[in-house]
């Protein structure tokens, strides 16, 4: 039997008998005798004295495994296995690492984890910077990143900034747990892309000019070493 993780199942464990005789029902799983009368947070009998049904609640990946049912008379002794397979979403990935950093690109290399029953058809890179809110999803090579890739190449990073990578793996039950971070490194320094803006001047005295202008990010400037602004005149 086949389930997704959080569901609920039951288990049918019935048999026909004189009602006049007692009937013991006994569930075990993967060996282990269940003991119902405990208050077992998952598991419940249901269906009356005569009925030995096994009903299992927000059914968990530990779950998965093999259920007996032992049916116990004065005159027999009968039993019934039910194999079931919990399926979730991945397990997060492991062992993150950044094998390779410029001042735009980021090379990562990870380890798949658990795929807990369901083949892994997806995974995403996100980063995290001290200008960022939370964990963004970010551009790699190749730009979709298929079950059986386990490295890619993150673009479009900026320039001198410290980055944090984590992997997320999807399959076709859901997305699982993010991976822990990588280390935290700093893209290499390049020079600037963008212009300063709104560039004026005046003032000053007879043989001084003063100009102003306004930075393309200050929270980036602020982390730049050795920034200067030549002028050109």
């Amino acid at each position: 039997m086949d389930v997704t993780v959080g569901e609920s199942i039951v288990l049918p464990c019935q048999v026909s008998h004189d009602l006049s005789m007692d009937v013991v029902f006994l569930w075990s799983f993967n060996g282990d005798v269940i003991d119902l009368k405990k208050g077992v947070t998952h598991f419940e009998r249901i269906g009356g004295e005569s009925v030995g049904d096994l009903m299992i609640r927000n059914i968990q990946l530990s779950h998965s495994g093999k259920y007996l049912c032992t049916v116990q008379t004065t005159l027999e002794r009968l039993s019934a296995v039910a194999d079931v397979i919990v399926r979730g979403p991945p397990g997060p990935p492991e062992d993150v690492r950044v094998e390779h950093i410029s001042s735009t690109t980021s090379q990562l290399r990870w380890t798949p984890g658990p795929d807990n029953n369901s083949p892994i058809q997806i995974f995403t890179i996100q980063t995290r910077t001290p200008f960022s809110v939370g964990w963004q999803a970010v551009a790699t090579v190749p730009e979709i990143l298929n079950g059986q890739t386990h490295n890619a190449t993150v673009v479009g990073l900026s320039p001198w900034v410290e980055y944090e990578f984590r992997v997320v793996a999807g399959n076709s039950i859901g997305i699982g747990e993010p991976s822990k971070p990588s280390e935290l490194l700093r893209t290499k320094a390049s020079v600037p892309v963008v212009a300063p803006v709104s560039v004026s001047g005046g003032g000053g005295s007879r043989s001084e000019l003063v100009i102003t202008w306004e930075t393309f990010c200050p929270s980036l400037i602020s982390s730049v070493s050795g920034l200067s602004w030549p002028l050109m005149l």
